[in-house]
């Protein structure tokens, strides 16, 4: 009697667990989105308070960049339209690294090269190159540096989950992108929300 007592106990312990380990995201970042005004491709305002209270995804790419950036474009854009397919209320952001080429035009253009929804996904522009170096490292902690000398800009290739507080909750691989885990993280947010 007492071993299947204390049997019993150990499986409820394991289940509830098992429980609480699906109800929140592992690994979490928790670093707060600084405030930022830029604007879209339809030459729009957005800023971190149009964030707030919708789950949006990010990333940083330029629209000349000849390695990462269309992958990275086109996988996004797959994550998009499985949000959709899932009724999911997310949003999209991707930062432009080279703002002095990448003005709202070109954004537009190599955005519907992906097929974007941009009624849910905004092309970001707008700002210094100066500053863009900044707000990565300060907020996503990714380098973005554009070479004197010319070149291609240098930067991370992550995605980044944020919550509906405008809190950056977790970054995943941009390339080798695992969607279903996004996904279910994406659940677990509106759950929460």
């Amino acid at each position: 009697m007492k071993n299947s007592r204390i049997l019993l106990i150990g499986l409820c312990a394991i289940i509830l667990a098992a429980c609480s380990g699906n109800s929140d995201i592992p690994d979490k970042t928790d670093w707060a989105l600084g405030d930022f005004n830029y604007i879209n491709q339809n030459n729009e305002e957005v800023g971190l308070e149009n964030l707030k209270g919708k789950i949006t995804v990010a990333n940083m790419v330029f629209t000349n960049c000849t390695t990462v950036c269309s992958p990275m474009t086109a996988n996004m854009a797959r994550l998009q339209r499985m949000a959709d397919e899932e009724n999911l209320d997310v949003q999209f952001l991707s930062f432009s690294v080279d703002p002095e080429v990448d003005t709202p035009e070109v954004l537009k253009d190599f955005g519907e090269n992906f097929q974007a929804d941009f009624s849910s996904w905004h092309f970001l522009t707008g700002y210094t190159q100066k500053e863009i170096e900044e707000f990565g490292r300060e907020n996503f902690k990714t380098i973005v540096a554009k070479p004197k000398n010319g070149g291609e800009v240098v930067h991370g290739t992550s995605f980044y989950l944020i919550n509906q507080e405008g809190t950056i909750i977790k970054s995943y691989d941009g390339l080798d992108v695992p969607y279903e885990e996004i996904m279910e993280h994406i659940e677990i947010l509106q759950n929460q929300g």
